[in-house]
């Protein structure tokens, strides 16, 4: 459990770091009174969802690996796929969980921990969007 938590804290920490750095993007992409408003929010919600697809790249990585590792596997006929690794890891980043593909033994703990951090870095985007937004009204 010690192996699935290291790992999916560093999981985590990988996907903070490009997750901010993609809103820093979006943020001096178009900078207030420089580009039309609307065209500030389109680019820079363009930029919030492909960070969150981008997050969704890193733990089917780390998913991947903790398996490889024998942390655990999925409870999934036939053998998981990259896509299916990816699917998974973007239903639990976006705390959807849908249950039809689910982790067993140490990989439940990454799994947690995707939740979490699509939970924190969701509330990130949602404050970069109503930042945006509310410079749109000045």
């Amino acid at each position: 459990m010690i192996a699935a938590t290291a790992i999916g804290i560093s999981l985590f920490l990988a996907s903070l770091t490009l997750h901010l750095a993609m809103l820093r993007l979006a943020k001096n992409v178009s900078p207030p009174r420089l580009a039309p408003a609307r065209l500030r929010l389109t680019g820079g919600s363009l930029l919030v969802l492909l960070s969150h697809m981008l997050v969704a790249v890193v733990f089917p990585v780390g998913f991947a690996w903790a398996a490889s590792l024998g942390l655990g596997g999925f409870a999934k006929e036939p053998a998981m796929s990259a896509m299916d690794y990816y699917y998974f890891a973007l239903i639990t980043v976006t705390t959807v969980g849908l249950g039809d593909i689910y982790p067993t033994d140490h990989l439940r703990v990454i799994a947690g921990i995707a939740s979490l951090t699509g939970f924190i870095l969701i509330s990130c985007s949602a404050q970069y969007v109503y930042k945006t937004m509310s410079q749109q009204e000045d």
